[in-house]
């Protein structure tokens, strides 16, 4: 009896063959080549874009900063304002702007330039030197509330504490006006205590010698009469009581028959 034999003799493949399909990586940029295309084109356009809005804001930078160190007068600053919007110079030329507008007394015109300063430039490194300007000028124009509502923001911004002592010198003479001596040392020795250090200080101490100090009692001075000698002065041998006046007409009427007399009053001895 033969024997069959049960082992299959076919195989399925070679044992060990490696598999011949594409990896994944490649079969993704298979798929999104054209995407990866694109998307590196925008993102060369981007920094070409980027590189070349740099290059003009640089060159608008640099073009109005020196016009701006060229404005000698009002109408110079007002063209670096006006022609160069949107540029630090531009911002920097208001704040000069609003100090030539005041010194030529045109004071509404320095509030408002320094109000559109304040409003359009947040981040300007000139923006506490312009607020503690405009408050200083509302001050001046008597708008006491608003320029210590500026003063307040100076003391409050961590930011602006270089001029917090400043402030709060200016925020101590509105006190002295109004009277309240209390309330204006209490803003002198602010400064003391915490900006011993500012060249502010010697000014608050200064100040704060001025409220120590007690003003002198105005005394009414006396009213002194001085005493009138109408007597002669020659008769020095009587009492200041018992001298006479003397009629000054008198001796050149007793000597007018005197031949040493004045000759204008001798008496004539030709007969008549």
């Amino acid at each position: 009896m033969s024997k069959k034999n049960t082992l299959s003799t076919e195989s399925s493949g070679p044992l060990g063959e490696i598999s011949q399909a594409p990896p994944a990586f490649e079969v993704f940029l298979d798929k999104h080549q054209t995407k990866i295309i694109v998307f590196a084109i925008i993102l060369a356009i981007g920094a070409a874009v980027y590189v070349v809005n740099k290059g003009i804001v640089q060159s608008a930078e640099e073009t109005a900063g020196s016009q701006l160190a060229k404005a000698e007068d009002i109408s110079d600053l007002q063209g670096v304002v006006k022609n160069h919007e949107g540029t630090s110079a531009a911002s920097s030329a208001q704040v000069l702007l609003a100090d030539k507008q005041w010194q030529d007394g045109q004071q509404d015109d320095a509030v408002a330039t320094l109000n559109a300063f304040i409003a359009g430039a947040k981040q300007h490194p000139a923006l506490p030197n312009a607020k503690v300007s405009l408050a200083s000028k509302l001050i001046a124009q008597g708008k006491n509330d608003e320029g210590v509502e500026i003063l307040r923001e100076i003391t409050d911004d961590s930011n602006s504490r270089f001029l917090a002592p400043y402030a709060w010198i200016l925020l101590g003479d509105v006190e002295v006006a109004k009277g309240d001596t209390k309330a204006a040392r209490k803003a002198y020795e602010m400064v003391g205590t915490e900006f011993a250090d500012s060249s502010f200080s010697r000014d608050a101490s200064q100040r704060l010698l001025l409220l120590k100090a007690v003003a002198p009692v105005e005394v009414a001075a006396p009213i002194v009469v001085p005493e009138t000698n109408l007597t002669d002065q020659q008769d020095g041998d009587k009492a200041p009581g018992e001298q006479q006046i003397k009629d000054p007409i008198n001796p050149e009427k007793e000597g007018a028959g005197d031949a040493g007399a004045d000759p204008l009053l001798k008496e004539s001895t030709d007969s008549e």
